[in-house]
């Protein structure tokens, strides 16, 4: 029994270091979890952002086109064809795009805080 005292102190002083390297790599993880933690939930809201502008500008546009083009079949053919000799074909693109600006405009500047306090970034 009494050899058995030197060997089990030595296996003590043995397993000191990776205690010590698991302790830090604990540490280090910990911290990288919470900074991966943050960055993912940071980049969730963004892309959700861009997601739903884009799809809003989409939206525009399609729905300027149909009312375009429900216009066209309500209008009698001469008015339609003066219209198409001073509006140009793309239109409906420039008009969505402006429209759109002005609502990301909106957004960003009246809104933008609102969505970030809700995701606690």
């Amino acid at each position: 029994m009494v050899a058995l005292l030197p060997i089990l102190a030595g296996i003590g002083t043995a397993l000191r270091l990776p205690a010590l390297v698991s302790s830090i790599f604990a540490v280090a993880m910990s911290v990288f979890g919470w900074f991966l933690t943050w960055f993912t939930k940071r980049t969730a809201m963004n892309l959700t952002i861009i997601a739903l502008v884009s799809a809003l500008a989409l939206v525009n546009l399609l729905a300027l086109k149909g009312i375009l083009s429900g216009l066209s079949y309500v209008l009698p053919p001469g008015i339609s064809e003066g219209f198409a000799m001073v509006i140009p074909s793309n239109a409906p693109a420039c008009l969505s795009a402006v429209f759109s600006a002005r609502v990301i405009r909106w957004v960003w500047e009246w809104k933008a805080w609102a969505i970030a306090w809700m995701s606690h970034v």
